[in-house]
């Protein structure tokens, strides 16, 4: 509106010198007009956006929109969720998740843009496997119950390409850049690492899954099997069980699943029976401690329908966990 009103300005000075003001007065009206009319149109869009525009607020965990949503105001919004109003705004259009349970947004998302903040299938196909071997989820929802469950992982140094392909390819999705941490640390130690570590973000999405692979006894949650590891278990995940806690021993594949009990362990055989056809058997041994633990053995006549099975899911340098040497 002011650089109308400078150029009026200049236009009545400059045609003042030749005595055509008032023959252009009523050009000079118009252009006032016209820009006092734009202005409101403006300002009309502006307000007719600022009355219409709702906050959608989106749950991670199912990409269902919260309860009682979509919100008039911020304020309504924040109200509702027991938040500031000025997270609303802050987080308002990012696509940043709020507390990895969160987004908040001025127009409504289908569930193909949603899908792209939840936890992909292919993740969840290999949590499944390195659930059945060495991860954890590290998640108390009794003396914590505020803070989201993360996924944690430990392997032996001798495969940290595992490890990086793990948390920076397959898991990319639910992990930092982080470089994965050594154990012993060789900067403070002066020893060569034995072990590797890693977590992915903390996600409202472990924390259902917590429950169906954890249970409290006497005060400690216990990994179990969950009731329908049938149903969970696929070919990547039998794979990742395989890379992450198996190896090869005397012609066949063995399963350490020293920390389930006889009978859960004799439920993954018919599992692996029953869904891929594969035979297998429980070999009984001690561990360190003297307690008395459970591993699978893979009969040897199925171990060409296993390689079939899952080698297409695996890495080339963890082939040797199959009996098949790397091709140079």
């Amino acid at each position: 509106m002011g650089k109308f009103i400078v150029l009026i300005k200049l236009f009545v000075i400059s045609n003042l010198k030749n005595n055509t003001y008032i023959k252009n007065r009523i050009f000079i009206r118009n252009i006032y007009l016209q820009c006092f009319k734009t202005s409101n149109q403006n300002r009309g869009i502006h307000d007719k956006k600022s009355k219409n525009t709702f906050i959608w607020v989106y749950k991670l965990s199912d990409l269902s929109l919260v309860d009682g949503g979509p919100f008039k105001t911020k304020t309504v919004c924040a109200e509702v969720l027991k938040i500031h109003r000025s997270t609303v705004r802050i987080y308002l259009d990012t696509r940043k998740p709020y507390k990895n349970e969160l987004i908040f947004s001025s127009t409504s998302l289908s569930k193909e843009e949603l899908s792209k903040y939840a936890v992909p299938l292919k993740v969840w196909l290999v949590i499944t496997g390195e659930l059945l071997g060495d991860g954890h989820i590290n998640y108390d929802p009794l003396k914590a119950p505020g803070i989201n469950g993360r996924l944690e992982f430990t392997f032996s140094s001798k495969i940290l390409h595992y490890v990086k392909y793990l948390k920076f390819d397959v898991l990319n999705s639910i992990c930092t850049q982080s470089e994965p941490t050594p154990w012993p640390n060789p900067i403070t130690t002066g020893q060569e690492p034995t072990q590797y570590w890693f977590s992915s973000k903390r996600l409202i999405n472990f924390n259902q899954l917590h429950s169906t692979w954890y249970k409290q006894i006497n005060g400690q949650y216990i990994k179990i099997l969950p009731l329908n590891i049938e149903e969970l278990l696929t070919p990547i995940g039998l794979a990742h069980w395989i890379m992450g806690d198996g190896y090869f021993s005397t012609y066949t594949v063995k399963l350490c699943t020293d920390n389930f009990t006889k009978e859960e362990v004799v439920v993954l055989t018919k599992v692996l029976a029953n869904k891929f056809g594969i035979d297998s058997t429980i070999n009984r041994r001690s561990n360190s401690k003297g307690t008395i633990v459970w591993r699978i053995r893979i009969s040897k006549s199925s171990m060409d329908k296993l390689i079939l099975l899952v080698s297409p899911h695996m890495i080339p340098e963890m082939l040797y966990k199959l009996g098949i040497k790397k091709q140079d």
